[in-house]
């Protein structure tokens, strides 16, 4: 099977999950200036569902403000359009993808996980090197690996492979993929992200991840996500070695060397943000 006919099956695959409406929605909304608060936030409010996750989102210790906030319109006030906008894609896609049965080997809370933790180091680096704005870098980190969740719901033999090669192998995921199957879960999660009508931007950053793009037009947020990444991994194991950062890709690694250099100094404290990230999206 090449990687078109894989594709092609993905897409007739019936209960692949699709972003709420109001998804859709509010993504054509922010592409057109003239769009108001009070606009937008009708149109969020028709999905009871969302509204009241957001509102909860934006009370809770990971926005971190004083006063409450009880309506979409005065979340999408202080927090402007572009973070509502990701507040809605990231509950959306977690919600869509925890209840299905697995492939032996992938569990969806440790890979919401580590996608939150990506997400949370992502919006740190953002924040540190004011490549992207910290909300933009946070949706990327949560989608990133979006590709391997499929694998491991509606391809689950594949899947199968792949993780006895880990296993057998000593071999990253990434690279078993590249060895057995005819797509990666970082083009899987490209080709939905194109099929849920997401920005280019994150289309960009969940596709190349791991083998970045120079060509690409959203760059420092590709670049984040991949550092991210890469720092998360390596800190993910309980070893006391130092970590291994020889794979970032080098105009990454030159834009965020101080941040790497002292890696180990501020992310301890990016753990206790994560802890609190997964304490609101997977309780």
């Amino acid at each position: 099977m090449d990687s078109r006919t894989f594709l092609k099956k993905l897409d007739r695959i019936p209960d692949i999950p699709t972003l709420p409406t109001v998804v859709f929605k509010v993504n054509k909304m922010l592409q057109d200036y003239d769009t108001s608060i009070k606009d937008l936030s009708k149109a969020i409010e028709k999905d009871q569902a969302i509204v009241s996750k957001i509102l909860r989102l934006v009370n809770s210790a990971f926005y971190g403000f004083r006063s409450r906030i009880n309506t979409i319109a005065h979340a999408v006030t202080i927090l402007g359009f572009n973070t509502v906008r990701n507040a809605v894609v990231s509950v959306s896609i977690i919600d869509a993808f925890s209840s299905k049965d697995s492939a032996k080997g992938f569990d969806i809370t440790d890979f919401w996980k580590h996608s939150l933790a990506v997400a949370v180091t992502s919006r740190y680096l953002a924040d540190r090197t004011r490549l992207v704005t910290p909300d933009e870098a946070f949706v990327a980190g949560i989608l990133h690996d979006v590709g391997k969740v499929v694998l491991a719901q509606y391809f689950k033999e594949l899947f199968g492979q792949v993780w006895v090669a880990t296993r057998e192998q000593g071999l990253s995921f990434y690279e078993a993929e590249k060895k057995l199957l005819p797509v990666n879960h970082a083009q899987i999660g490209g080709h939905l992200a194109k099929k849920w009508q997401l920005p280019a931007s994150l289309f960009e950053a969940i596709s190349y991840h791991h083998a970045v793009m120079k060509s690409a037009t959203h760059l420092n947020l590709l670049m984040v996500v991949h550092v991210a990444d890469i720092i998360v991994n390596n800190y993910k194991s309980d070893s006391e070695s130092e970590p291994d950062f020889s794979g970032i890709y080098p105009e990454a690694a030159k834009v965020m060397a101080p941040q790497l250099k002292s890696v180990s100094d501020w992310f301890p404290d990016v753990v206790t943000e994560i802890e609190s990230a997964c304490e609101f999206f997977l309780e």
